[in-house]
């Protein structure tokens, strides 16, 4: 009866098999291709010499001068991958320069080649008014500021032109 059926439907037959192995191959590419992303690490090969340039003792030194500056209420830092977290609560008084000097003064704190390695991640927060961001990347040696807060000590105004 298969013989038959096979006799009479060869063409048939022969596609359902190549869609058949088709079909396991996708699926087990699929598998394979989830099973070694499970066993692989987050973050590749980024991290690769990050035992050449420790920052941890650094990251604490700046905690400390962080907890010693005046105006600072509360200070976290932390390391994530390749990235230096810096989040920092301070005075709502504090304007915008000084927290300008609290970041530059922290980054004295690190080594040419560990600035060079880390990106650096800066959220100052101050009560009532939008968090203060700034960033620097590991290709830049200054420091950039984004979601500018205004207030009064540090915003001039001007009148339009008519």
């Amino acid at each position: 009866m298969l013989k038959k059926f096979y006799k009479n439907n060869r063409i048939y037959c022969i596609l359902m098999l190549i869609s058949i192995f088709c079909v396991l191959l996708i699926g087990g590419s699929v598998i394979v291709h989830f099973i070694t992303q499970s066993k692989s690490d987050n973050y590749g090969t980024r991290l690769e010499n990050v035992s050449k340039y420790p920052v941890e003792t650094n990251m604490n030194d700046a905690k400390a001068m962080l907890d010693e500056t005046e105006g600072v209420t509360s200070a976290n830092v932390r390391l994530q991958g390749r990235i230096i977290y810096v989040d920092v609560t301070v005075d709502p008084k504090t304007n915008n320069e000084k927290i300008h000097n609290i970041a530059t003064t922290l980054l004295e704190k690190f080594s040419d080649e560990q600035k060079g390695f880390y990106d650096m991640q800066f959220m100052f927060k101050r009560e009532g008014l939008a968090p203060y961001a700034g960033s620097k990347s590991s290709s830049n040696t200054v420091i950039t500021w984004a979601n500018y807060t205004f207030d009064a000590e540090t915003t001039t105004t001007t009148k339009k032109k008519k």
